[in-house]
């Protein structure tokens, strides 16, 4: 006969204990790295854990050093063949038991209070699905990623680029039950699953450091970054479309032209680009798509990078004196009055100097 089994949570569970998180791991070519990985969960102040390591079919002693370590939470999953990230999270997402699934990825470190924390916002707030946090590079990098704390200031975030870390994150497994990642979005998988998950459940992050990012040269975000730049662009449109803005009017490839600003660029161009930030605005008073005081915040964000660019920086062939003085004629006042700050403090560092 099976035992009863009570749960962290309190919960009354007949038979094999069910976990209460799964912890999701997918691995390739770590060896270096996972055995602090795997101790860093195992060090955890929850102890209520699965933990499913998902093999990319390593080709270093990335197994035998997860093997070396004796834990009977410690479940492996071999694939026979190299699919890739997206594979890998698909399967972690359809093997795990837990009432809640933590990522981590297997070069990184979970601070030992992580779980407990990203639980505790879950388990008192039930319109919270996702729990992410700030995060501290480490390596190669030592830079703090601080994402922003309550869901409409991440969601509006997602604008400008991925708002959330997936690696870091702890999910309500049956609000992600169902998803499947697309398989087209290689290396942005992260931020598509957040640009489309944001209208089905509230986001949160904890606003201390509970994760170290590693930063090294064979990571993919070191890798495949002109990929990732491309994949990015496609998904903030996806985004701004959501405001049903007239795409015959303001193409995609105008929109694209002037985030990036990688070509040349016309004047008449630039001058669409700060009549659509306009239309997103109106558009959105009416949808609230977006959290209207957010969105303004983000696409001055926008337009302001995109003018300090034009004026102070390298940018495309094309981008002359004549054309910037042209320009001038055609920006609002206090977009005028913010080049000409910037201006003053240039021309007092070199004085300075």
């Amino acid at each position: 006969m099976e035992e009863t089994v009570r749960s962290i949570d309190n919960r009354i569970i007949d038979g094999p204990h069910i976990p209460l998180i799964s912890v999701i791991l997918p691995v390739y070519n770590v060896g270096s790295y996972i055995k602090e990985a795997i101790g860093s969960i195992l060090n955890q102040t929850i102890q209520d854990f699965e933990i499913i390591v998902i093999d990319d079919h390593s080709t270093d002693n990335t197994i035998n050093v997860i093997e070396s370590i004796k834990d009977s939470r410690i479940r492996i999953l071999k694939k026979n063949e190299n699919k890739g990230l997206i594979d890998s999270l698909d399967i972690g997402f359809k093997e795990a038991k837990g009432k809640y699934i933590a990522r981590m990825d297997g070069d990184d470190i979970s601070l030992p209070d992580r779980f407990q924390k990203q639980y505790k916002i879950l388990e008192n707030n039930p319109s919270i699905k996702a729990c992410g946090c700030w995060l501290k590079e480490f390596g190669y990098s030592n830079k703090l990623i601080l994402h922003k704390e309550n869901h409409d200031e991440i969601v509006s975030r997602l604008l400008l680029s991925c708002s959330m870390s997936l690696g870091s994150v702890m999910l309500e497994r049956l609000w992600v039950r169902d998803y499947k990642f697309d398989k087209t979005k290689i290396h942005v998988e992260d931020y598509d699953f957040w640009s489309k998950m944001a209208w089905t459940g509230k986001f949160y992050n904890i606003q201390e450091v509970l994760y170290n990012y590693r930063v090294h040269k064979s990571q993919v975000s070191t890798l495949y970054k002109s990929i990732q730049i491309k994949g990015d662009i496609n998904i903030k449109l996806l985004l701004f479309k959501k405001l049903q803005y007239d795409t015959e009017i303001f193409s995609d490839e105008i929109i694209i032209k002037i985030l990036l600003l990688n070509t040349p660029i016309e004047v008449k161009e630039f001058k669409l680009f700060l009549k659509w930030l306009n239309q997103l605005i109106f558009l959105n008073n009416k949808t609230r798509i977006y959290s209207p005081i957010e969105l303004k915040k983000v696409l001055k964000i926008i337009k302001r990078s995109t003018l300090f660019s034009l004026y102070f920086k390298k940018t495309p062939t094309g981008i002359t004196k004549k054309w910037r003085i042209k320009m001038l004629f055609n920006l609002s006042m206090s977009d005028l009055l913010f080049i000409l700050i910037i201006k003053e403090r240039e021309i007092r560092k070199r004085i300075l100097k």
